[in-house]
């Protein structure tokens, strides 16, 4: 999987692409500020601001289906889902007003600061590309104790790798399972790392949640075979047992229903 962990801190890999990339902008166009004498930095931080509300403006806008029954989603930030295109946009509209009010000194280190930020995060997401992965041919365990096969199911899945003391991955529960009982076609499994039954079921009794796709992973081995670093993460395979898309952290309905559609090839 393309994540990263850096001691007790995990980051989805396209998150911290974004970060690294977030970073060098800030550190180029403030260097050049102070060389050149200017407020660079000032227009620095609207043209950050610009790219995250359009970027995110754009993705909401682009799987409105998703957030039409769920408005409110649009403001979980930290659950992802951004349009890379229209937060350049929004981006290159703070370029443009700082050439129209004629701020010489921040269209220099603006366009340096975009440029390193690219260049920053394309690098990151080149040295984190993994090996392809398929679904591991493993054993494990339903919660009334029956064996469990992954590998085999010949149907695009969604694994999901969980645990009830895990407060992002309680969060995303409901609306996973939700989506679960709306997506035919789509096999969704559940993988409890570490957990007995009777605490999973606990869990799902008092969160009114539905068993079905639930399984265990005693020994989290599942962690060790998919390069998974932390959770929740989230796996989406094809048909042909092969991972298509992958996030670790809390993730969103419109950011699950894109991946689907990939799997899906819709």
């Amino acid at each position: 999987m393309n994540a990263i962990s850096i001691g007790p801190l995990v980051f989805d890999g396209a998150r911290f692409a974004a970060i690294v990339g977030l970073l060098l902008f800030f550190v180029v166009t403030e260097i050049m500020a102070r060389l050149q004498k200017s407020d660079a930095s000032r227009w620095a931080g609207c043209a950050v601001l610009a790219w995250i509300a359009a970027a995110r403006m754009g993705f909401v806008v682009a799987n409105w289906p998703s957030f039409a029954d769920h408005p409110l989603d649009a403001i979980k930030l930290w659950q992802g889902g951004f349009l890379p295109a229209a937060g350049w946009a929004g981006g290159s509209a703070v370029f443009l007003l700082a050439l129209l009010r004629r701020a010489r000194g921040a269209v220099l280190p603006l366009a340096l600061g975009s440029a390193a930020a690219l260049v920053g995060h394309q690098a990151v997401i080149a040295t984190l590309t993994r090996p392809a992965v398929t679904i591991p041919d493993m054993q494990l365990i339903a919660l009334d104790g029956r064996g469990v096969q992954l590998a085999g199911r010949e149907r695009p899945m969604v694994l999901n790798l969980w645990a009830t003391w895990c407060p992002p991955c309680r969060r995303e529960m409901p609306m996973m399972t939700d989506l679960a009982a709306n997506t035919p076609g789509v096999e969704f499994v559940f993988a409890n790392q570490g957990e007995e039954a009777a605490r999973i079921m606990a869990f799902l009794r008092d969160e009114n949640l539905p068993r079905e796709g639930m399984i265990r992973d005693p020994h989290g081995r599942l962690m060790g075979a998919l390069g998974a670093v932390g959770l929740p993460s989230t796996l989406v395979f094809d048909a042909k047992g092969r991972l298509v898309a992958a996030q670790t952290g809390e993730i969103s309905r419109a950011a699950l229903t894109r991946m689907i559609a990939q799997a899906t090839g819709e």
